[in-house]
């Protein structure tokens, strides 16, 4: 590969970069949202209070089962399908967890949880992603830029819990998770200028 080459692929490569920075940044501050209320929410609505915390081992176990199945969807139809189902995902978690703390259903809060989950799997390609269009050179920090957006993230996330929690009073926390819904719309803008080939298989 010449110099030339190199230096096209890696034009393409930063602008990737600074959409999945973006897209780490914004969509990523979900995950702090949901592990700071999934114990609290489920608190307020489990009638056996152990299970307080069943939401958040939810949204784990189906990050870990989704995981796959993302994989082999991202590998037909490319990452940004890929990454714009998680938002779907995501947003539809953030609506169900909503609805379940205003009719008081935990049943409700663990299926926002479940939906939660296969957005955290999409999420964790996206360093991934960035390094898709770059250079061998260039991956590495490539990989490393878009990381930091969750740096950013881990900020986002719990001040939106703070500024948003209270926001319904006759419904803590749901405030919260609407925000989660915006938070997918907002951050999947971002993601309409991923520009990442289609390729027959996805790491």
């Amino acid at each position: 590969m010449t110099t030339v080459q190199i230096n096209v692929d890696n034009r393409q490569a930063k602008r990737n970069v600074a959409v999945l920075f973006y897209a780490q940044a914004i969509l990523g501050s979900q995950q702090s949202i949901n592990i700071i209320l999934g114990g609290l929410a489920g608190y307020a609505l489990a009638g056996n209070k152990a299970l307080a915390t069943l939401p958040i081992s939810v949204m784990l176990l189906a990050s870990m089962l989704s995981a796959g199945p993302v994989s082999l969807f991202m590998g037909r139809f490319g990452r940004r399908a890929g990454f714009l189902l998680g938002a779907v995902a995501g947003l539809l978690g953030g609506g169900c967890s909503a609805l379940a703390l205003y009719v008081g259903r935990f049943d409700l809060l663990l299926l926002g949880a479940g939906l939660t989950g296969i957005f955290r799997s999409t999420h964790g390609y996206f360093r991934f992603a960035a390094a898709d269009t770059a250079s061998e050179e260039f991956k590495p920090k490539a990989i490393s830029l878009v990381l930091a957006g969750g740096l950013l993230s881990a900020f986002i996330g719990p001040e939106i819990v703070r500024s948003t929690a209270d926001a319904i009073d006759s419904t803590p926390y749901a405030g919260a998770y609407l925000a989660v819904i915006a938070i997918n719309v907002i951050g999947s803008l971002g993601l309409l200028f991923l520009d990442i080939p289609d390729r027959k298989s996805v790491v």
